[in-house]
């Protein structure tokens, strides 16, 4: 589904991921869970292209889980918020929430690593402009694709019916920090933000 002149939300996956195309290079933003690696991937060759970044904005499994069958087939560079890398090279564990849920998951969920992930700080590029979000996780990242005024928060909240906003308090490590980025990020007026869990919206 077109979400703006050069971003695309890949149908069907669990957490959204989100294809960027930029001037020189196509984005993957996210890369779902385990079952929505074969739908990216799929996405990818009916277009006719490949991703040639994936960034990540947080190492939860719904957002990580699909990433090895994504590089197994496309090789592209990944980058993961530098404190979460190794979660991703499957050398740490998620650090879990106060809830039950969240300990359970971060106990029992298994990702298959990609060891060939590079740490974020290493990124850079002119479409892109990286804003830290910390507070779902220790460093949730948001990413700004500048030319489409597009804003990638990952789980840092969402939007209820109502217009409202919320954070999903079962999955977020630091509510106060949560609190500081959603704020950080609103701050952007007239951008559209492409959250992890439901739709997208405009920022009045």
């Amino acid at each position: 589904m077109k979400i703006s002149e050069n971003v695309e939300l890949i149908d069907g996956t669990l957490a959204n991921s989100y294809a960027v195309f930029a001037n020189d290079k196509t984005f993957l933003i996210d890369a779902g869970t385990k079952g929505s690696g074969k739908k990216i991937i799929s996405y990818f060759q009916k277009i006719g292209k490949k991703p040639d970044v994936v960034l990540i904005t947080h190492y939860h499994p719904d957002h990580i889980g699909g990433l090895s069958l994504i590089y197994q087939n496309f090789k592209p560079i990944v980058y993961v918020p530098d404190s979460e890398l190794q979660v991703v090279k499957g050398q740490a564990k998620i650090i879990p929430a106060k809830s039950i849920i969240s300990h359970i998951i971060a106990r029992f969920s298994k990702i298959n690593p990609v060891q060939e992930a590079e740490p974020l700080s290493k990124f850079s590029h002119k479409d892109f402009t990286i804003l830290p979000t910390p507070g779902h996780t220790p460093q949730s990242t948001s990413y700004i694709f500048n030319l489409d005024k597009v804003i990638f928060i990952g789980d840092a909240f969402s939007i209820k019916k109502d217009g409202s906003y919320v954070i999903n308090r079962t999955f977020t490590l630091n509510i106060e920090e949560a609190k500081k980025s959603m704020e950080s990020i609103l701050a952007y007026k007239g951008y559209t933000v492409a959250p992890g869990h439901g739709s997208t919206f405009i920022i009045k």
